[in-house]
This record gives structure tokens, sequence and C-alpha cells, in this order.
């Protein structure tokens, strides 16, 4: 195998199957990168034989072939070069030298037969998202996944079809977000469809969407599912379990709602956070007519206490929050305003916005 080859094109390919790789895993074929060439395209491939990718790239294929090199390491040389081209050269016994400018790099690889192929996927759409929706979508749910691993349905997020809009969940169990949003293209199906995409495979989808008008086509061949957009797809394992039926979980008695400045809101509670409880993160919010109360009281830290005017009117309460579960929120948010919606004590917190209804999320209260 013989390429040339952009270096902003090949550090493009390099950076985007840096998730992907098993550093150190039983298999050592999985800390590299897969390079193909033919035609006028290199292909670059990556797997940890949960969740894979590929990509093809614009290149100038002087003797086609393939090669695995040590995905870090490419990544690491690549990003170091200069803005010139690169001239990657295959050599016995599984070597590859890397030129650009006067520098020059050997580095060993393993048998191109030995990487694993990526599971067999399906391009026909079951549904397509402009790029900059379904990475908003994201964006508004991911932080509400669970991290535990051992919590195997709540280790990603929830994606529904219904009609010409997808909606997307996440939750960990204590706190739940949740939007929905139009589609550019769904499949002909009465059915609604539900589909659990793992974290990592979300994460990673992230990365790849470095152009907001682009579209993103989501299939399901087997036990697995695949993200792809132009040249570039991402296949997963599907998630084994049921998630909850969060329909059930959001509030409709929440009659108490509280309007506040997103911004003044969101600035006070980071300042009480400093001295809530390390491990509950927990903040005591007293309401009055026009007025919400932030207090943080920490027997070994001190206290805090801030004050914001809000637009309500009703009946004194009080309630417990977890702060950083209230900040993840208001970090997506880039309306104005927010309302929460609740009840009492004992009832979760529902965060609403009035200028998009399609968006919510709930936190559940703690105890005081």
């Amino acid at each position: 195998m013989e390429v040339k080859i952009s270096r902003d094109t090949l550090l493009n390919g390099a950076q985007k199957i840096q998730g992907m790789v098993e550093a150190k895993g039983a298999m050592p074929i999985l800390a590299h990168a897969f390079l193909t060439a033919d035609g006028d395209e290199i292909c670059i491939q990556a797997t940890d034989l949960e969740i894979g990718s590929k990509a093809y790239y614009s290149a100038n294929v002087i003797k086609p072939g393939s090669v695995t090199m040590n995905a870090r390491k490419l990544f690491d040389i690549v990003r170091e070069l200069p803005d010139q081209e690169i001239h990657l050269i295959k050599e016995d016994s599984n070597w590859t030298t890397l030129k650009c400018g006067k520098s020059k790099f050997r580095l060993p690889g393993m048998s191109p037969e030995d990487f694993p192929a990526l599971p067999e996927y399906s391009d026909e759409a079951i549904m397509e998202f402009n790029a900059a929706t379904l990475k908003e979508m994201i964006k508004k749910t991911f932080f509400a996944v669970s991290p535990d691993e051992t919590r195997q349905a709540l280790n990603g997020l929830l994606l529904e079809r219904e009609d010409s809009k997808a909606i997307l969940v996440g939750t960990d169990g204590h706190r739940l977000s949740m939007i929905s949003r139009p589609l550019l293209k769904v499949m002909d199906s009465d059915e609604k469809q539900s589909y659990l995409l793992p974290k990592k495979a979300v994460s990673e989808l992230l990365k790849q969407m470095d152009n907001d008008e682009n579209s993103f086509v989501f299939s399901e061949k087997n036990s697995h599912l695949a993200f792809i957009q132009g040249k570039q797809v991402i296949v997963s394992r599907k998630i084994d379990g049921k998630f909850p039926n969060y329909r059930q979980v959001i509030p409709s008695g929440n009659d108490k709602k509280v309007t506040v400045d997103r911004e003044q809101f969101q600035r006070a509670l980071k300042r009480v956070a400093l001295l809530a409880d390390d491990k509950s993160k927990m903040v005591r919010f007293e309401i009055a007519d026009g007025l919400m109360s932030l207090i943080s009281d920490n027997t070994e830290m001190g206290t805090a206490r801030e004050e914001l005017a809000i637009d309500y009117q009703g009946e004194s309460m009080f309630v417990g929050l977890n702060a950083r579960y209230l900040l993840d929120v208001l970090g997506v948010i880039e309306y104005d305003t927010v309302t929460l919606n609740m009840k009492n004590e004992n009832h979760s917190c529902l965060i609403t916005i009035d200028e998009d209804p399609d968006y919510k999320s709930i936190v559940m209260p703690m105890r005081l």
C-alpha cells in the first residue's frame, strides 16, 4: 500500500476513532486503526467489538492495500506534523513508513487479515435526522444517563419514533430528561418504534457531528444499530433490557409554577452549591410570593444563602433538590427563563420552558 493524503484529512480520521479503540484489551489488534486504500479513497476503521466505525476520505492512492497502526500513536504523530501532504508506505512485516516534510516515522503494525470485521448493518433508513437536531437532542438528554454499568437498561438513551417525530429520553432513576423533535424522513410504518442506544455509541456519535447541515440515517439489523452520515458509519450492539415507562414518571399535578431568570438562577445555584454536601449536592429551596431562597448548610464547610426574585404567587413551600442535577439542565437551556413545576416537598420537580414545550426534565426530591 502507498498513499498520499492531506495532513488535516488524516488527522480528522484518526481523531474520530480514538474513543473506539481498546487500548489495553486482551486483543492487541483492537488498539490499532485499520487503513484500506483503494480507488481514490482511504478507509479508516476501528472497533472494540461493542462499537465500531469506518469512514472514507479522499486520498491519492498510488498502490492499493491495507495496514494496521497503533491508533493513538498515529493520532499523536499526525497532530504534531506540519500542514503538508503525508506519504504512507507499507513495508515488509507489517511496518509502515510515514513521511511529512522533513519528518519520517516507522510504525509497527499487525496483520490486516486479523482485524475483526465490522458487523453487518443496514443502509435502509428507519429514521433520518438533521445533524443539528440530533446533536441538540443528545446534548439535552445525555447528562441524565446512568453511570452505573450494572443497570444496563439505564446505561443509554431511549430513542422512540411517533409519527414524524423522534423522542429521546435519558434517566438514571433520580432524574429524567426528554426531548421530542421532527424527523427529516421516516420509514413507512404506523407502528411505534423503540430502541435503546448505548451510551458509548451516543458519545462517539457526537464526535462525528462536525457539520450541522448534514443528515444522519438511523438503521437496524439483527442485534446491531447503525448511524450513517455520508461516507462514515458507526455500528453498535443494541442494549438488552427494558427501559422504564418514562411517561408514568412525568408529573401531571404540579400546579405550583415558579418562573425564574435562567442565568441568575444558574449563577446563584452554582455559588450555593459550593457549600453543599459533597455527596448529596442537596440545596434547600424555600419558596414564597415573589421570592425563592437557596440554602446549603454543611456542618463541616459552613452555610450559604441566596435570594432570587421569581414569578410566583401561592402558598409558601420548601423542597430539597440535587444542585448538580439542576445545573446540568440549566446548562443546556438557551432561553431566558425556566419554570419549576412543583407540588410539595415529596413530589418531583418538573422543569419546563414556555418557548419549547417539547423539552422536559424531572428531578426527584431529597429528604431534608
